[in-house]
């Protein structure tokens, strides 16, 4: 995917004098403006799908197995910012393949419930989602709000997924989001439960369109 924006080049070269880039895999280093080492390129399997979610198109990267899981914990939990411009680089790739990258006016993180984010000092997706930014020229827009604490989804079965996240979002505030066509972020998507409650929260809103991208997608057993 060939990139122009040259202060987002800036900043990697930049942030790499101090901090050298990594393959988000095996952790050999890498140039600069490179996303992964060729060994682990070669055996990297970037599915690139789009299809049909909420009225919308949901655009994910790979599925979510065993080593891809890797690349998910490590930005989740360690910030690690190899593994999170791997990701935005990726779905960015993922929407270049569908022409769709300047499809949308904003990209919307799915939002973290404040305490959650104090406590870990930052959102994964809401770094995914500027890194993309810079990437394709889109802004974000931290349009939504958590309103409470939730349970871990992965503990829960389809219905109950559902329920635990009904009417958990809410649009900010102040946000216009009126006949914009938004782009909504999250890392990983199993049922879509989380994602379909967004929808629910800034269709109300009036937006143009909502499509979605996720770096991974667990596969749904038959």
């Amino acid at each position: 995917m060939e990139m122009k924006n040259n202060s987002y080049e800036l900043k990697r070269r930049l942030a790499d004098l101090f901090f050298p880039n990594r393959c988000p895999f095996c952790s050999r280093i890498i140039g600069a403006m490179d996303y992964i080492c060729e060994g682990c390129a070669a055996s990297f399997k970037a599915d690139n799908r789009c299809e049909e979610f909420c009225g919308g198109r949901l655009f994910w990267v790979c599925e979510y197995n065993d080593k891809n899981r890797r690349i998910v914990y490590g930005a989740k939990n360690s910030r690690d910012g190899s593994k999170l411009g791997f990701m935005a680089y990726t779905l960015c790739a993922c929407l270049a393949k569908y022409k769709a990258a300047r499809d949308f006016d904003v990209i919307v993180p799915v939002p973290m419930y404040r305490g959650d984010k104090l406590k870990r000092g930052f959102s994964q997706s809401e770094k995914i989602a500027r890194e993309m930014s810079m990437i394709i020229g889109v802004p974000t827009e931290n349009a939504v709000v958590k309103l409470r604490r939730t349970k871990q989804q992965k503990q829960l079965s389809k219905t109950q997924r559902r329920d635990n996240l009904k009417n958990t979002f809410e649009v900010l505030s102040g946000m216009d989001i009126k006949g914009k066509r938004l782009l909504i972020i999250d890392d990983v998507t199993t049922t879509g439960a989380t994602l379909a409650e967004m929808y629910e929260a800034v269709s109300k809103y009036g937006c143009k369109s909502a499509d979605f991208a996720v770096f991974s997608k667990t596969a749904q057993k038959a």
